[in-house]
């Protein structure tokens, strides 16, 4: 655990940027931050002062346990000393305690460092020798020193160093990794000196830097970290990186020991003097890449590439339909990039998403002795999505993961979402966590293989996005869905050579992600209720799995009676209102299901809704179209009625209201209703063995005399 500084501080005072209590670290003096105008300095604080100190013990503890606020302890580096100062009981202290100390950014300072290291490195790697000769010379180098050392000390995970570095963001997810060069392997540094290096200057300049990658891969040594590589360098230079791992040990040791590159955290703590009260604000930041990509499984795509190459390794949880359409091309993949590949193949379907699913997956991953700095590789839609990455947050408490997605549910809703789950009690999704994967890569390509109505039911968490967020991508969904749904999004038929409409798909996947992400990632942990993203997953969670429903069917459902209810609150226009039931019903999604026309099933899901949202309905609805608002009043007799009149409005629509292929069966899977009835039937068959059994043994007793009368009716009535 790293060392942290803490500071005494008035109470009536609020703690200032100012104040300088990182240099508690190290030598300095505690005295120094004690309040001047109390009368106290250094000289102050002398032995005999900590001896009448402890002279008065025994008054002191009196007054504490009165008041609790007589004595500070004043504490440096981990306890290393402790001063007893005495307060003024009209004024008393607060400890502060902070836990890093990280460098200010300067976005051209670490661009110039940045470059003079690579300049440097190319004059390095241009020179005759062996890939792991170059690296360890260019590690010597004094620009590159400079470069990389700096960075290990900065907040690169802060909105400040995002928004230095916004014009360029593979330059931007480059300088956030290299930060941790210290304890990666030495071709994973080589891998981001050259991206650095193409970023900054260029494809030309970055060639000799890619060739050094190239070769350093293929050897031997190239899992080896820098910090085991620098033990090998001269020993002026090792001393130097070693002083900086040192510091970096209480100054920041995510970037000495970090569990994962891919999370940090912080906090402030205030405690009173007497620590009998303490307050904290805590804090985790996390990292992640989105990519919208064509080709990822072509060995040359570097994508996985960069991320499993410097590990040695992958492990992969594949949904089994994935792995019977591309698992040839996903062992492909990493045989021809050399990485060990470990493929475990798990069902996708929404039957087979319960807590018994998620707990295959964490035995496979301890079987396989998956480690917390290496990712492991989730593909598959949106069932894998949400059980492998629930999974993973449960294995040692936090695994990342890259999520390659195989299906639209996946590429745009479940893949990037940081809400992971499983089913239970016949409910969706009744289980879960907040773990986003670090890595979420779309690429339509997977589409091509999916059924129609799979790829059908993925277009709602489109629509939903459309409709809350965005009005020109609702407009695009207009023109274009139904092309998009018979084409599988430009994989099928004439439109794989349409180059507009390509790019047309792109743009919609494009913006249906940045809609959501910029729905979703404010509020990672659901912290409030306000989420456009839930539009269309209100009413539907507790009708979804009895009526054996697809997915974004149901939430189809969902979305055009809060289309109706937004008209009815008069926050769009009745034109707006059928707009958005059109563009539902034209994309062969469902408008309704005769299940809704169960009042009492209906009311009991809105109630689990609100309990599940903190005691509020908050119901995501358009305000108007294009835009988010939130219905937060209804009443069971009211949502009765408003549902009957909304059942007259969409029957009127093609196929009354009805999806085309809406159910699981439709589509080939298994009706998860009936999953549920099969295993509920054999528990009961098994209790009804076990019953029988143990009345049989309760006869056998009695027979031989071991039980009278009345102890084997007690007995038989207990098992009745």
């Amino acid at each position: 655990m790293s060392a942290f500084a803490v500071n005494v501080l008035p109470q009536v005072s609020a703690p200032t940027a100012s104040g300088a209590s990182h240099n508690l670290r190290g030598a300095a003096s505690a005295t120094a931050f004690l309040p001047q105008e109390l009368g106290y300095n250094s000289r102050t604080l002398a032995v005999a002062g900590l001896s009448a100190a402890a002279a008065s013990m025994l008054h002191a503890d009196r007054k504490r346990k009165s008041c609790r606020s007589q004595k500070a302890p004043v504490k440096s580096r981990g306890g290393e000393s402790i001063e007893t100062v005495p307060i003024k009981p009209a004024i008393l202290a607060t400890t502060e305690i902070n836990y890093y100390k990280l460098d200010r950014i300067d976005a051209s300072k670490i661009i110039e460092s940045v470059r003079s290291g690579l300049k440097a490195m190319k004059q390095i790697i241009e020179a005759t020798g062996s890939a792991e000769e170059k690296l360890r010379a260019s590690l010597c180098d004094e620009q590159v020193m400079s470069a990389l050392i700096p960075m290990s000390r900065l907040p690169v995970f802060s909105k400040e160093f995002g928004l230095g570095f916004k014009h360029d963001l593979d330059l931007l997810h480059a300088l956030k990794q290299i930060k941790y060069f210290w304890n990666l392997p030495q071709s994973q540094v080589a891998i981001l000196m050259t991206q650095l290096a193409k970023q900054l200057e260029g494809p030309t300049f970055s060639e000799h830097f890619e060739a050094l990658t190239e070769e350093l891969c293929q050897s031997v040594s190239h899992l080896a970290p820098i910090k085991e590589v620098s033990k090998t360098l001269p020993g002026e230079v090792h001393a130097k990186y070693m002083e900086n791992a040192i510091y970096l040990e209480s100054a920041d040791s995510h970037a000495l020991y970090p569990t994962s590159i891919y999370r940090q955290c912080d906090a402030l703590t205030l405690a009173t003097p007497d620590a009998a009260t303490i307050e904290s604000v805590m804090s985790t930041t996390i990292t992640t890449t989105i990519k919208i990509a064509r080709n990822v499984l072509d060995p040359n795509n570097h994508l996985l590439f960069d991320v499993y190459k410097p590990l040695g390794r992958c492990v992969a949880v594949v949904d089994d339909k994935v792995d019977g359409h591309f698992g040839a091309d996903i062992d492909k993949y990493f045989a021809s990039n050399g990485i060990e590949f470990t493929k475990l193949v798990f069902s996708g379907n929404e039957v087979d998403k319960g807590i018994e699913d998620v707990e295959r997956i964490l035995v496979a991953m301890k079987e396989h002795r998956v480690g917390r700095h290496e990712p492991l590789l989730v593909v598959g839609g949106g069932v894998i999505a949400d059980i492998a990455g629930f999974a993973t947050s449960l294995y040692s408490r936090n695994t990342p993961y890259v999520m390659l997605c195989t299906s639209i549910v996946s590429g745009i809703d479940a893949g990037p979402s940081p809400r992971v789950c499983c089913n239970g009690f016949d409910y969706k999704n009744l289980y879960g966590s907040y773990h986003p994967p670090v890595l979420t890569i779309t690429d339509r390509g997977f589409w091509k293989t999916l059924h129609p109505g799979w790829l059908r039911h993925g277009v709602a968490e489109i629509i939903k996005m459309a409709v809350m967020k965005d009005l020109s991508l609702f407009e695009l969904m207009e023109k274009h869905g139904p092309r998009a749904v018979q084409t599988k999004f430009g994989t099928e038929g004439d439109s794989v050579n349409d180059a507009e409409f390509q790019d047309v798909c792109d743009l919609i996947v494009g913006k249906a992600m940045e809609g959501y992400v910029r729905s979703e990632y404010g509020n990672l942990w659901e912290t409030h209720q306000c989420r456009p993203h839930a539009y269309g997953h209100t009413w539907c969670p507790g009708y979804e799995l009895p009526a054996g429903m697809l997915h974004g069917q149901a939430v189809g459902t969902d979305m055009g009676f809060g289309a109706y209810l937004s008209y009815v609150e008069g926050w769009v226009s009745e034109e707006e209102m059928h707009r958005i039931l059109k563009n539902i019903s034209d994309c062969e999604l469902s408008l309704y299901h005769p299940i809704m026309d169960d009042d009492a099933m209906v009311w009991k899901t809105h109630l689990g809704i609100v309990e599940k949202r903190g005691g509020n309905l908050c119901a995501p609805i358009p305000k108007p179209l294009g835009f988010s608002g939130y219905l937060n009043d209804m009443t069971k007799e009211l949502l009765a009625q408003r549902m009957h009149e909304y059942k007259e409005i969409v029957s009127k629509y093609p196929r009354g209201g009805r999806g085309v292929e809406e159910l699981c069966v439709d589509v080939g899977l298994e009706d998860p209703q009936s999953k549920k009835m099969k295993s509920r039937a054999a528990a009961e068959l098994g209790n009804a063995k076990v019953v029988a059994g143990k009345l049989e043994l309760l006869e056998k007793l009695k027979h031989e005399g071991l039980l009278d009368e009345e102890q084997f009716k007690a007995q038989q009535g207990q098992l009745a």
